[in-house]
């Protein structure tokens, strides 16, 4: 039961990154535009990201050396995504912004994927 729940929480936490991620580059370099309807599926994502991401955190047995700062740098970039998608939605913003903010998303968020690349490899070692 407990690796099933372990296999479930990586599968949310990977499908909504890649709901959020790939929504982004999509709107940003293929579409050139944002649909309204994006700003549901974001905040849906945004949602199984934090909540599995604290899940496989807590799940983790021991850390090792290094483990914290590159998980905080991490964490920030994954806070610009996440805070970007949800807000990219709101009327604030004008079109040309909107694709700006887009850009940002997909960079921040392929450094985040590296670095939580980096971070399984090291805790696999």
């Amino acid at each position: 039961m407990e690796a099933g729940l372990a296999v479930l929480s990586r599968w949310v936490h990977v499908a909504g990154v890649v709901i959020l991620l790939g929504g982004a580059f999509y709107a940003r370099f293929c579409a050139r535009s944002y649909s309204p309807r994006f700003g549901r599926w974001a905040r849906a994502a945004a949602a199984a990201i934090v909540a599995s991401g604290i899940y496989n955190l807590l799940a983790k047995a021991s850390l090792p050396p290094g483990y914290h700062l590159a998980f905080g740098i991490k964490m920030l970039l994954a806070l610009h995504v996440l805070g970007v998608s949800v807000l990219a939605g709101s009327a604030a913003f004008d079109e040309a912004k909107r694709l700006r903010l887009m850009a940002g998303v997909v960079y921040s968020g392929f450094a985040a994927i590296l670095i939580a690349a980096w971070l399984q490899w090291i805790s696999a070692s």
